[in-house]
């Protein structure tokens, strides 16, 4: 069996391999490492003027880095 590079693998891909391969833990495992190993927390205030720009950039980044 040939050995998978999921470090390779943007993070829609790893997610599409687990996906077609739900046997594979060590895919699975590396995945959530991944997503853990990343600061996802976001804290806008309401009365800030700027919140709904940053709102926007934080969804445009989430997507880039799934690409």
């Amino acid at each position: 069996m040939t050995e998978v590079n999921y470090s390779a693998m943007s993070d829609r891909q790893l997610k599409q391999y687990i996906l077609t391969h739900r046997d594979d833990q060590e895919a699975f495992y590396a995945y959530i490492d991944r997503r853990h190993s990343r600061p996802n927390k976001l804290t806008i205030k309401f009365e800030d003027p700027a919140w709904e720009e940053k709102v926007v950039s934080a969804i445009q980044t989430q997507l880039n880095s799934e690409h």
